[in-house]
Protein backbone atom coordinates (compact mmCIF):
# COMPACT_ATOMS: atom_id res chain seq x y z
CA UNK A 1 0.00 0.00 0.00
CA UNK A 2 2.78 2.37 0.93
CA UNK A 3 4.49 2.24 -2.49
CA UNK A 4 1.29 2.56 -4.53
CA UNK A 5 1.55 6.35 -4.78
CA UNK A 6 5.18 6.04 -5.88
CA UNK A 7 4.29 3.59 -8.63
CA UNK A 8 1.36 5.72 -9.74
CA UNK A 9 3.52 8.86 -9.89
CA UNK A 10 6.19 6.93 -11.79
CA UNK A 11 3.62 5.74 -14.34
CA UNK A 12 2.40 9.35 -14.73
CA UNK A 13 5.93 10.52 -15.58
CA UNK A 14 6.41 7.62 -17.99
CA UNK A 15 3.19 8.58 -19.81
CA UNK A 16 4.98 11.76 -20.96
CA UNK A 17 7.09 9.53 -23.22
CA UNK A 18 4.12 7.62 -24.60
CA UNK A 19 2.83 7.70 -28.15
CA UNK A 20 -0.41 9.61 -27.32
CA UNK A 21 1.56 12.40 -25.63
CA UNK A 22 4.04 12.52 -28.52
CA UNK A 23 1.16 12.84 -30.99
CA UNK A 24 -0.24 15.66 -28.84
CA UNK A 25 3.11 17.49 -29.12
CA UNK A 26 3.23 16.92 -32.91
CA UNK A 27 -0.32 18.23 -33.35
CA UNK A 28 0.53 21.29 -31.25
CA UNK A 29 3.51 21.94 -33.53
CA UNK A 30 1.32 21.39 -36.60
CA UNK A 31 -0.97 24.18 -35.34
CA UNK A 32 1.97 26.59 -35.45
CA UNK A 33 1.93 26.42 -39.28
CA UNK A 34 5.69 25.94 -39.37
CA UNK A 35 6.25 23.05 -41.76
CA UNK A 36 10.01 22.97 -41.23
CA UNK A 37 9.60 22.57 -37.49
CA UNK A 38 6.83 20.01 -38.00
CA UNK A 39 9.03 18.10 -40.44
CA UNK A 40 11.87 17.91 -37.93
CA UNK A 41 9.85 16.30 -35.17
CA UNK A 42 7.74 14.17 -37.52
CA UNK A 43 10.78 12.66 -39.25
CA UNK A 44 12.47 12.07 -35.90
CA UNK A 45 9.34 10.44 -34.45
CA UNK A 46 8.65 8.20 -37.44
CA UNK A 47 12.25 7.01 -37.67
CA UNK A 48 12.37 6.43 -33.93
CA UNK A 49 9.14 4.43 -33.97
CA UNK A 50 10.52 2.30 -36.80
CA UNK A 51 13.72 1.57 -34.87
CA UNK A 52 11.81 0.88 -31.64
CA UNK A 53 9.59 -1.59 -33.46
CA UNK A 54 12.48 -3.33 -35.24
CA UNK A 55 14.83 -3.57 -32.26
CA UNK A 56 12.23 -3.94 -29.46
CA UNK A 57 13.44 -1.41 -26.91
CA UNK A 58 11.72 0.85 -24.42
CA UNK A 59 10.46 3.83 -26.43
CA UNK A 60 9.34 6.08 -23.57
CA UNK A 61 12.80 7.52 -22.93
CA UNK A 62 13.33 8.22 -26.64
CA UNK A 63 9.97 9.83 -27.46
CA UNK A 64 10.28 12.04 -24.38
CA UNK A 65 13.80 13.06 -25.42
CA UNK A 66 12.64 13.95 -28.93
CA UNK A 67 9.81 16.04 -27.44
CA UNK A 68 12.24 17.71 -25.03
CA UNK A 69 14.73 18.59 -27.75
CA UNK A 70 12.28 20.05 -30.25
CA UNK A 71 10.05 21.88 -27.77
CA UNK A 72 13.19 23.23 -26.09
CA UNK A 73 14.50 24.51 -29.42
CA UNK A 74 11.12 26.11 -30.13
CA UNK A 75 10.74 27.90 -26.79
CA UNK A 76 14.45 28.80 -26.59
CA UNK A 77 14.13 29.72 -22.92
CA UNK A 78 16.53 28.49 -20.25
CA UNK A 79 13.70 28.25 -17.72
CA UNK A 80 11.82 25.86 -20.01
CA UNK A 81 14.97 23.81 -20.64
CA UNK A 82 15.60 23.47 -16.89
CA UNK A 83 12.01 22.54 -16.10
CA UNK A 84 11.63 20.12 -19.02
CA UNK A 85 15.01 18.52 -18.28
CA UNK A 86 13.99 17.93 -14.65
CA UNK A 87 10.74 16.34 -15.85
CA UNK A 88 12.73 14.19 -18.30
CA UNK A 89 15.11 13.09 -15.54
CA UNK A 90 12.06 12.21 -13.43
CA UNK A 91 10.78 10.11 -16.33
CA UNK A 92 14.12 8.29 -16.51
CA UNK A 93 14.12 7.77 -12.76
CA UNK A 94 10.59 6.38 -13.01
CA UNK A 95 11.66 3.93 -15.71
CA UNK A 96 14.50 2.72 -13.49
CA UNK A 97 12.18 2.57 -10.45
CA UNK A 98 9.68 0.43 -12.36
CA UNK A 99 12.56 -1.72 -13.70
CA UNK A 100 11.92 -1.12 -17.37
CA UNK A 101 14.48 -2.61 -19.76
CA UNK A 102 16.58 -1.09 -22.56
CA UNK A 103 16.12 2.50 -21.37
CA UNK A 104 19.55 3.64 -22.51
CA UNK A 105 19.02 2.36 -26.02
CA UNK A 106 15.85 4.46 -26.19
CA UNK A 107 17.81 7.55 -25.07
CA UNK A 108 20.57 6.91 -27.60
CA UNK A 109 18.23 6.24 -30.52
CA UNK A 110 15.94 9.16 -29.54
CA UNK A 111 18.87 11.57 -29.57
CA UNK A 112 20.18 10.13 -32.82
CA UNK A 113 16.78 10.32 -34.53
CA UNK A 114 16.36 13.93 -33.36
CA UNK A 115 19.55 14.83 -35.19
CA UNK A 116 18.60 12.82 -38.26
CA UNK A 117 15.08 14.30 -38.30
CA UNK A 118 16.59 17.78 -38.17
CA UNK A 119 19.01 17.02 -41.01
CA UNK A 120 16.38 15.38 -43.25
CA UNK A 121 13.95 18.25 -42.76
CA UNK A 122 16.68 20.82 -43.40
CA UNK A 123 17.79 18.98 -46.56
CA UNK A 124 14.26 18.61 -47.95
CA UNK A 125 13.29 22.21 -47.28
CA UNK A 126 16.44 23.49 -48.97
CA UNK A 127 15.53 21.47 -52.06
CA UNK A 128 11.92 22.70 -51.99
CA UNK A 129 12.93 26.36 -51.54
CA UNK A 130 15.52 26.08 -54.32
CA UNK A 131 12.90 24.75 -56.74
CA UNK A 132 10.39 27.44 -55.75
CA UNK A 133 12.92 30.26 -56.18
Amino acid sequence: MKDDWKKELARDFIALGGIPFFILVVVRIWLLDNNFYLGEIAFAGILFLLFAYLFKFNYYSGFALISLIFTGIHYADIRYWIFASLVYLSLLGSLVFLEKKKIYLGILVGGLMSGIGYLISNFLFRIIYRELA
